[in-house]
């Protein structure tokens, strides 16, 4: 018992020598910085990585880099797909004159996003806003389109109901 008494104890003195003789609170604070710089730093990646989606102001803008992401569900967008895209926009949006930039611009942002449901929350505020209940409903159609080019998926349905959902067109679950 002597014996683990004296262990005990010089351990004790050792760290409490280390402890305030050698820096050791220094130590401590110094780890805690970089532990909540990491933490800052990483937070701060994320919302650059985002920034584009939340810089979109215009619902038509919106409505397209949806369409791509739904695209983008589960798979890469195919030709088909990005060509419906380019017709439905073309067709209600009008965008027949800047339509390769606008397109361009759309899937950089898309590109940003981490999934359709992310960009769906960025933008629910946005469309709420500016969107009437038939326009919604027109979105929730296009969007409903592009997944119904390539066999839609329990995916696609799923991100459409919450699409829907977000924008009040459907009961939450």
């Amino acid at each position: 018992m002597p014996v683990i008494a004296l262990v005990v104890s010089t351990l004790a003195f050792w760290f409490i020598f280390w402890f305030v003789r050698m820096g050791g609170l220094e130590h401590m604070r110094e780890a805690s910085a970089r532990r909540k710089d990491a933490a800052r730093l990483a937070k701060a990646r994320a919302s650059e990585r985002i920034a584009p989606l939340r810089a979109v102001d215009d619902p038509r803008d919106a409505a397209v880099i949806l369409m791509l992401l739904m695209a983008r569900v589960g798979r890469d967008p195919t030709r088909e797909q990005i060509a419906a895209i380019e017709k439905i926009v073309r067709s209600v949006f009008g965008f027949d004159h800047d339509l390769a930039e606008r397109m361009r611009q759309a899937r950089f942002i898309a590109g940003r996003a981490d999934s359709f449901e992310q960009a769906a929350a960025l933008f629910t505020d946005l469309l709420n806003k500016r969107l009437t209940r038939d326009e919604k409903r027109q979105l929730v159609h296009m969007v409903d389109e592009v997944a119904e080019i390539d066999d839609r998926s329990e995916a696609h349905a799923e991100a459409i109901d919450l699409l829907a959902r977000r924008m009040g067109l459907a009961p939450a679950n």
